[in-house]
């Protein structure tokens, strides 16, 4: 099997995802499981997964016992974030030791065990990256109605809907990634042109909660001390913990961008040109930095949002 790699998997040999032509498994070719002289940076691949890996598992359980354990903390907004991290915690404690089983057996030529692990990072990897996307729009929008609906959102935005709406989501996403196993053009275009709304939506929420925040504050400062207290009481607005949490979320979703663009470029250019060794490569490096996105996101937590950093330090001691 392996002389069948090498022979077939040169730099000049490429294949479309779905076409026929020297298929291992499912839809995948022999230029999925050749390393072709780029052994080491595989290896070196395999070890950053494995220390991302280990990192995302521990922060993001960490934060998720502090959320579950903190009773203030049980509300839609925090209900967000909590699916949030625990996709990212399936990253860490799932997604990477799989891509690590996958890239071994890659480099030791074990094409039967690269195979059924290849699909399984594929599906579930996409599947939980797609959450982690659906879940931050859902993050923009909730901050984005609690700044607009003032009295009205703690009655429409209940903790009940926002699970309903989460259950849901993570229900449909299943069914896009698993066509990917017969059409993974047609599921790779559905998930570009999903990710494309997800973030031109995010973009326009935080936008606009930015836009009447700065004009809110321009036009308090301009009032007298007694007049901002009570402009203070009465608008929520001007909450300094709303402040605080738009800017939080608003950095996890740059980062979020940060690592996933590189990640989908290359796989548009694999849709177009077709698949070598080189750019597959390209692909399982840009990857590894989309899941580092999961160890990342548990900093900005701590360092953005205090009602996380005080939950961490009431129920983790050892923090």
């Amino acid at each position: 099997m392996e002389s069948f790699l090498d022979s077939n998997a040169s730099a000049g040999n490429r294949s479309r995802p779905g076409e026929n032509a020297d298929i291992v498994c499912y839809n995948m070719d022999s230029n999925y499981f050749a390393t072709d002289g780029f052994l080491g940076w595989y290896i070196a691949n395999c070890v950053f997964n494995i220390l991302l890996a280990m990192a995302a598992t521990v922060e993001n359980l960490l934060i998720l016992i502090a959320i579950w354990r903190t009773s203030t903390l049980h509300t839609p907004s925090y209900v967000l974030l909590f699916c949030l991290v625990l996709s990212d915690l399936g990253v860490g404690l799932v997604a990477q030791p799989l891509v690590v089983i996958y890239s071994v057996a890659k480099i030791r030529g074990i094409i039967s065990m690269a195979c059924g692990f290849g699909v399984a990072v594929a599906l579930l990897g996409t599947y939980l990256c797609s959450v982690s996307l659906f879940t931050i729009t859902a993050v923009s929008i909730d901050r984005y109605l609690a700044l607009y609906l003032h009295l009205r959102y703690k009655q429409l935005v209940t903790n009940k809907r926002v699970m309903t709406l989460l259950v849901c989501t993570w229900l449909v996403l299943a069914l896009v990634i698993v066509t990917w196993l017969w059409y993974p053009s047609l599921s790779f275009i559905a998930g570009v042109a999903l990710g494309l709304c997800c973030i031109t939506i995010t973009t326009f929420c935080f936008c606009r909660v930015y836009v009447v925040l700065r004009h809110h504050h321009l036009q308090i400062r301009s009032q007298q001390p007694n007049s901002l207290k009570e402009v203070t009481n009465d608008e929520p607005l001007t909450s300094k913990k709303y402040r605080q949490s738009v800017m939080g979320m608003f950095m996890v979703y740059i980062l979020l961008l940060l690592c996933y663009i590189p990640y989908l470029c290359i796989s548009s250019v694999i849709l177009v040109q077709g698949i070598t060794t080189t750019n597959r490569l390209i692909f399982e490096l840009l990857r590894t930095i989309l899941y580092a996105n999961s160890a990342l996101n548990p900093f900005i937590y701590c360092w953005r949002l205090r009602d996380i950093r005080a939950a961490l330090i009431q129920h983790l001691p050892c923090v």
